[in-house]
């Protein structure tokens, strides 16, 4: 079975998702599953899944929990109480986001090449359908989502620098032109599109993207690109149609 926070919030089991109720319900289990085969405080749950808790928080929790209980039964994971509080009962790899951090800190090991780095960092990206917690609406879940996602772009500007280094600067444009749009404010992922693109010898391409960003950060922040992206705009525009990738 499989629990993913990175999309929707699902369980799948024997190849079926596992029917989990409404949105409440499946941020009780996404408050237990950032913390798998740990307990997490029941004050500590009431926050995560309530910025204003009801009156009668503890009993809502309570009938989350018995619910929970009876979809997961046939899975193989639990939900026990332990230690004052409850615990999702599965192996942390089970959960995507678990498995997420683990494959990107395997890459970023020193013993790792670069194509044992390439690899694992695909691995991980494979397990991302979507914002983290879609769905799932309160300010824990939006705090939750913004720092995912924050690790979701560093590994993927790390699988983009490895494969600019191995040599495969198609592979890197074809996988980040369509994030880019989605991540505005990342400027690495810019970064290294950019530079995927001069490689490619596509150097017109890079500056009208680098526009695009400094329009976008005009518009809404009032604020210009940073000195490593300007620094870039400008090799580009001083070595021609096709500069050398900068890594």
């Amino acid at each position: 079975m499989d629990v993913r926070i990175l999309g929707p919030v699902e369980v799948s089991a024997g190849g079926r998702r596992v029917p989990l109720g409404p949105p409440q319900r499946r941020a009780v289990l996404a408050a237990l599953a950032v913390d798998a085969d740990r307990p997490v405080s029941l004050g500590t749950l009431i926050e995560r899944v309530w910025d204003d808790p009801p009156e009668r928080a503890t009993d809502s929790l309570y009938a989350h929990i018995a619910r929970l209980r009876q979809a997961l039964a046939a899975t193989g994971a639990r939900i026990e109480r332990r230690d004052g509080g409850y615990a999702l009962e599965v192996e942390p790899d089970r959960v995507d986001a678990y498995r997420f951090r683990r494959l990107a800190k395997q890459a970023q090991l020193p013993a790792c090449d670069d194509f044992g780095r390439a690899r694992l960092l695909a691995e991980a990206m494979e397990l991302w359908r979507g914002a983290p917690l879609t769905g799932i609406p309160g300010e824990w879940a939006a705090r939750m989502r913004y720092g995912i996602e924050q690790q979701f772009v560093g590994a993927v500007v790390t699988w983009a620098e490895t494969h600019l280094r191995l040599g495969r600067p198609d592979v890197v444009v074809t996988e980040l032109t369509p994030l880019v749009p989605r991540h505005p404010l990342a400027e690495p992922l810019a970064s290294m599109l950019m530079r995927g693109l001069c490689a490619l010898g596509r150097g017109a391409e890079a500056v009208a993207l680098y526009a695009r960003l400094r329009g976008y950060l005009a518009d809404h922040l009032g604020i210009e690109p940073g000195p490593e992206l300007r620094a870039l705009h400008l090799s580009i525009l001083r070595t021609g149609p096709r500069p050398p990738v900068l890594v």
